[in-house]
C-alpha cells in the first residue's frame, strides 16, 4: 500500500468516525410525520377538487394511517419528556394535534371535531365571504 492510500484510508476512516459522532436521531420524526399527515387529511377534507365518493375514500384511508401515527407519537416517550417547542406544542393542543383519537374521545369525526375545536360553525360560515385577502 502505498503513502497515498495509507492517508486516504487513514482520512476516510476520521471522516466515516466524525460522521458518526455529529449524527443525531431525529426524536421528532414520527411527530412531524403526524403533522404531515394530519395537514393532509385536511386538505383533502376542504378540497373541491374531489367528489364526495372520492373524499369518502381518501379520507378512510389518511384516518387509519393518522390513527397509527397517533399511537406512536402517543408512545414515543422521547417525544412527551422533548424540550423542543413542536412537541410541546403539540401535546399543548391535544385535540388538534391528534385529531382522530380526539374525535373519536368525543364521539365525532375527525372534521366535525376539527371545526369544533377552532370554533367554527355553519352561522360564521354563512356569514363568511369567499375572496382573496
Amino acid at each position: 500500500m502505498t503513502n497515498f492510500n495509507k492517508i486516504l484510508t487513514a482520512l476516510i476512516g476520521v471522516t466515516c468516525l466524525i460522521s458518526n459522532v455529529n449524527a443525531k436521531p431525529n426524536m421528532l420524526f414520527t411527530l412531524e410525520n403526524l403533522e404531515r399527515q394530519r395537514a393532509v387529511l385536511l386538505d383533502n377534507l376542504t378540497t373541491t377538487k374531489l367528489s364526495t365518493y372520492q373524499r369518502e375514500q381518501n379520507t378512510n384511508k389518511l384516518i387509519k394511517r393518522l390513527v397509527d401515527l397517533e399511537r406512536m407519537v402517543l408512545r414515543d416517550d422521547r417525544i412527551a419528556t422533548s424540550n423542543s417547542i413542536m412537541a410541546k406544542n403539540a401535546f399543548e393542543n391535544y385535540d388538534l394535534t391528534f385529531l382522530v383519537h380526539a374525535g373519536s374521545e368525543s364521539k365525532k369525526s375527525p372534521m366535525a371535531h376539527w371545526l369544533q375545536a377552532l370554533k367554527i360553525t355553519n352561522q360564521s360560515i354563512e356569514k363568511s365571504r369567499a375572496g382573496a385577502r
